[in-house]
């Protein structure tokens, strides 16, 4: 069976897809729950356990329903806690969002810090991943 010219395009550009595990598998979402009292400055928050080999961090989206006085996230992985969020803004209450490239987080923790007065303040949501599995 011939590929059709769509096929053949996305393959011409995205030369990097050479099997199945690396644009299929199962889609998890890791819930976030984050709720705080005090005066934090960059404290660190754990928001995965190592996650499978080939997975890829495909999303984020969270949210504050309160201010937070001079609230701040970053997000990341083992070794680099800022390398998919760096510096948000989460002063203000709102959905924030990450629907970028895929990250490979494969065998990795995601991590981050958060800064902040925090009242009781809650910072939930899902981290979406696609796992190759």
């Amino acid at each position: 069976m011939a590929n059709t010219d769509i096929v053949t395009a996305i393959n011409a550009a995205n030369p990097a897809i050479v099997g199945t595990e690396d644009y299929l598998g199962q889609i998890s979402y890791i819930p976030v729950s984050f709720t705080a009292d005090g005066v934090y400055s960059a404290e660190a928050v754990t928001f995965s356990k190592p996650l499978p080999p080939k997975t890829k961090l495909i999303g984020i989206h969270l949210n504050t329903p309160t201010d937070i006085l001079n609230g701040v996230l970053n997000m990341g992985y083992t070794g680099d806690d800022n390398a998919i969020i760096a510096a948000l803004s989460i002063a203000t209450a709102g959905n924030f969002n990450y629907q970028g490239v895929a990250v490979d987080v494969g065998g990795k923790t995601i991590i981050g810090t958060v800064t902040g007065t925090f009242d009781s303040d809650a910072l939930y949501g899902y981290i979406a991943v696609a796992t190759g599995e």
